[in-house]
Formats: structure tokens, sequence, C-alpha cells
């Protein structure tokens, strides 16, 4: 009786293989489409690092903007001061000009006195002479030159009189010119003296008043310079934290869509997964009314294993598979990444699986994938529970044969797929920020399902 049956498998399984095979074939496409490098994300630190940056700089500009004002105060006043001490000087010069004119017009002055009496004098000189001479008799001059006896006359009062009028007149002239001309001179000396002192602490004024102003132009120019310099790394540090905003804004797009894709490929996986399901269950409904009986595939527990194997599995191409499977280890999980050609980049998720599409490795069906590349297994664990006839006990698995967990107990309910390679051990993709590694049958997860032997 078991012949018949296993004949009747071929055609089945056939069948089921070419359904597979563009079930596969659909599947890998996206895969292999996010293998693309995804646009750069720029970490937390770098943005808040920008951030401060940016913030720092703009404080120093505006420290500098101050400092500037100030400056620009301070020469304002420089400036002014600059103006008086000139006006001041101006005023000094002016007066020093006048004091020594004044002074030039005292000793004019003191000279024309001086003259004046030195004249008088000359004049009563000139008067005594010309008395003696012309014998002009007349007055006090007369009386002298008759007189029989001069002397007495000489102490007459007319001669005191006349010396009193003339001689005395002249002599007192003089010397008052003479004081008037020294008290004239030290007044003017006196005067020139403190105007040109007056006038040098001007022009020593003015010259500091036009340092200060040209050390505060200096300063002012070197503090416009910083400012220049602080602007222009102000805009560097505001491209800097636009540009590293703009990729993160790139990349959450990029994110967004990775899991918009993701989503599709799930509900395709789902829509082709049922319609597997729906086939196989219609297949084994005709076949089991061609028998007359219910049996079936076994795949209800992982408990049926049927006499021996069949199809194209044999203990040496399990072996092969688990071997493949083996090369691996080490390598990082990624989900949705792999296939019969090896690892390749995953998909992001918004979970554990936020960075997989930068990673390159293997999900768990996609090591399967590869194990078993001389046959098109679908990139899907649930899918892959179909991949064979026969499902082994726990106690009967041998290397290669590929183990199951659901998370409720079904078919449908199978995440998660690993490959035996013997000792009580499979090598798995575990997941998200994990490896490929050998684990402990029994310590993989919980919800066991089953076990499938492919190419049966």
């Amino acid at each position: 009786m078991q012949q018949p049956r296993s004949g009747r498998r071929r055609p089945r399984a056939l069948a089921a293989l070419a359904v597979l095979v563009v079930f596969a074939s659909l599947l890998c496409v996206p895969g292999q489409a996010a293998a693309k490098p995804p646009p750069v994300n720029p970490t937390d630190n770098q943005i808040s690092t920008a951030q401060q940056r940016k913030i720092d700089t703009a404080n120093e500009v505006g420290r500098l903007s101050a400092q500037t004002a100030q400056m620009q105060t301070m020469l304002d006043r420089l400036k002014a001061d600059q103006q008086l001490a000139e006006q001041k000087l101006a005023l000094a010069l002016s007066r020093l000009a006048a004091a020594k004119t004044a002074a030039t017009q005292a000793l004019q002055n003191v000279t024309a006195a001086k003259q004046a009496a030195e004249k008088a004098q000359r004049d009563f000189v000139g008067y005594l002479q010309a008395s003696y001479t012309s014998g002009d008799v007349g007055g006090t001059t007369g009386t002298l030159l008759t007189a029989d006896d001069p002397n007495v006359l000489l102490e007459s009062g007319a001669l005191h009189d006349y010396q009193a009028s003339h001689q005395v007149s002249a002599i007192g002239n003089l010397e008052r010119a003479t004081v008037a001309r020294s008290n004239a001179d030290a007044s003017a000396r006196n005067a020139v003296a403190l105007q040109a002192a007056l006038t040098h602490a001007a022009d020593v004024a003015k010259d500091r008043a036009i340092a200060a102003l040209e050390s505060g132009k200096r300063q002012k120019a070197q503090l416009e310079s910083a400012l220049a310099a602080k602007r222009t790394l102000l805009h560097q540090r505001q491209l800097e934290l636009a540009t590293y905003n703009h990729q993160r804004a790139q990349f959450v797009a990029y994110q967004q869509e990775q899991a918009r894709v993701a989503a599709a490929k799930a509900a395709e996986q789902e829509r082709l997964r049922q319609e597997a399901i729906a086939a196989a269950a219609a297949r084994d409904a005709a076949n089991a009314a061609a028998n007359g009986n219910g049996g079936g595939s076994g795949g209800g527990g992982g408990s049926y294993v049927p006499p021996g194997p069949t199809g194209n599995w044999t203990p040496a191409a399990g072996q092969r598979a688990a071997d493949r499977a083996l090369q691996w280890l080490g390598t990082p999980y990624s989900f949705a990444a792999g296939n019969s050609s090896g690892p390749t980049y995953g998909v992001c998720t918004n979970d554990a699986g936020f960075n997989d599409c930068h990673v390159f490795g293997f999900d768990c069906s996609g090591l399967v994938m590869y194990a078993w590349a001389q046959f098109p297994f679908a990139h899907f664990a649930a899918t892959q529970y179909q991949q064979g006839s026969v499902h082994p006990d726990v106690s009967s698995l041998m290397p290669g044969d590929l183990v199951f967990w659901s998370g409720d107990a079904t078919v449908n309910g199978i995440g998660h797929v690993a490959i035996y390679v013997g000792g009580g051990n499979v090598v798995q993709a575990p997941q998200s920020g994990d490896i490929v590694r050998i684990t402990p049958l029994d310590q993989v997860e919980s919800g066991y399902y089953g076990a499938t032997r492919p190419l049966t």
C-alpha cells in the first residue's frame, strides 16, 4: 500500500514545487532591492554638537557686536575730545600771538617815551646854547646874560623856576620812561612765557587726543575683523546643522518608505502563503478522495514519519545543507536578508530592526534559502515548512532537517526556522542585533512546532 501512495505524491510535489518557484521569485526581488545603500544618518551626538556649536558661535557674534558698538561710542567721545583739544590749541595759539603783539607794542611804547625824554633833554641843552649865542636877554635868560654878577642871579628864584620847569621835567620824563620800559619788558616776557607754556600744553593734549583716537580706530578695526570671522563661522555652523537636519529628515523618510515596503512585502507574502496553503489543502483533499482514506502529508504536529526517505532527499544532501549554513557562523542577523546566493542587506523596521537596512547578513528563512540553494525555497518560514512531505519528530532529526516554532501552534503562526546540525543542536539566525550561531534545540525559544525534511 505504501508504493502506490508514494507514486501519487510525486506529481503533487512537482505541482507544489512550481507554485513555490513563482512564490520564491516574487519574494526575492524586494530583498535584492533593499541592498541599495541607505541615506546618511547623522548621529544624535553629531546633531546636538552642531546645535551647541551654532549657539556658542552666535553668542560670540553677539558679544563682539556689543563690543564693537561700545568701541564706536568710545571713538565718538575720543573724536569729540580731539576736536576740543584742537580748539583749545587754536585759542592758546591766538592768545600767544596776542601776547607777542602786546609785548612788541609795549616795547615800542617804551622806546617812544625814551625817545621823547631824550628829545626834551636835547631841546633844553639847545635852548641854553641858543640863549648864550642869540643875545636874546628877555625874561629870565636876558637877566642872566646882562647881570653884573651872574652868581647873584644864579641864586635867584628865576633860574630855579626855569630849571624846575625844563630840566627837571625832562629828567623826570626820562626816568619814568626808563622804569616803564623795564616794567613793560618784564610784563611782556612773562605774558609771552605763560602763553608759550599754555600753547605747549594744548599741543601735547591735542597730540594725545589724536593718538587715543587712532588707537581706538585700530581696536575697532580688530574687533570688526574678529566679528566678520565669527559671522562667517556662524554661517558655516548654521549650514552644518541644516545639513545634519536635512540628512536626518531624509533618513527618517527612507525608514518610513522601507517600513511601507516591508509591510507591502509581508502582505504579499501572506497572500501567497494563504494561496499555497489553500492549494495544498485542495490537493490533499483530492488525493484523500482518490485513495478512499484521510491520509495526507502528516503536517499536523510533527510526529508522523513515513517509512523511509522519498523524493530527492538523501542524508548526504542534508549534511551538505547543514555544512553550508555553518559556513556563515558569526554573520549578523538582518531582517528579510539573505538568499540562495548568500547574505544581502536587510530591511529597516520600526522596532529592533531599525538599522537592518544597513546590515549585510541573513534572517532565519534567508539562511535556509542558502543552505538548501539547490531547491527554490520561499523567503518565508511558514511556507518552508511545506517544502517536504516528511515531518520527523525530535528523536528522528537528521542534519539538514528544518525545525520550526509557532506562536499559536499552527502552520500559519510559524515565525522562526532553524537548521538541525546534529547532536541536539541547530544553526540559526535569531534576531536583530544577533549573529548566526549554534544553539541547543531546546534552548532556541518556546513554541516548538515541528520539523520538515526538505526534498521529501
